[in-house]
């Protein structure tokens, strides 16, 4: 069972990255992800569409004021640059609402271990507030770097699911209720 609304992650730091809630004023930044071939191959969106980068943003806004969840922008606490969006998403999966640990990175950003340093501290949120009794993340089954982040955030394969009529492998973790 979720608690909802899921409470911000807003000010939640690891050892290099800040998590904040997006804005609209992301957008300039965000396309490096959308102007990225490979970066949205698994993703329904276009090559370089503004409008499907405002709708990215624009769903996590949604998010936030329909139950609390969001993916957050992260950035480097060093810079403040930003370097990709991460955070516990509320999912249907298969017709049953779960707690998903979603991760996006800049390509720039990519092979320097943001995703799982950020995925690691949503898994701990989500644990420590006791969010859930478990958290997945939902993953193209061809997508072998997102699911290398998964294992290494302790998750592991559970099963195929289907997420917005596309299949998907769902990793999870078990939090061990008496922690």
């Amino acid at each position: 069972m979720l608690r909802l609304p899921i409470p911000s992650l807003e000010g939640l730091a690891t050892d290099r990255l800040l998590f904040r809630r997006p804005t609209m004023d992301d957008r300039e930044w965000w396309m490096e992800y959308i102007n990225n071939e490979e970066a949205i191959r698994f993703m329904p969106f276009t090559v370089g569409s503004e409008a499907d980068c405002t709708f990215f943003i624009q769903r996590s806004l949604d998010r936030i004021a329909r139950d609390g969840s969001c993916l957050n922008v992260i950035s480097e606490r060093a810079t403040g640059e930003p370097v990709g969006q991460v955070g516990l998403l509320v999912q249907e999966v298969n017709g049953l609402a779960e707690l998903e640990i979603g991760y996006h990175l800049l390509p720039s950003a990519w092979g320097h271990g943001y995703a799982t340093e950020a995925a690691a501290a949503c898994k701990e949120f989500a644990r420590e507030h006791q969010l859930a009794p478990s958290v997945i993340s939902l993953i193209d089954p061809e997508n072998m770097s997102s699911q290398a982040v998964a294992k290494r955030n302790g998750m592991t394969f559970e099963k195929r699911g289907m997420h917005r009529g596309e299949e998907v492998l769902v990793f999870r973790v078990r939090f061990d209720v008496a922690q």
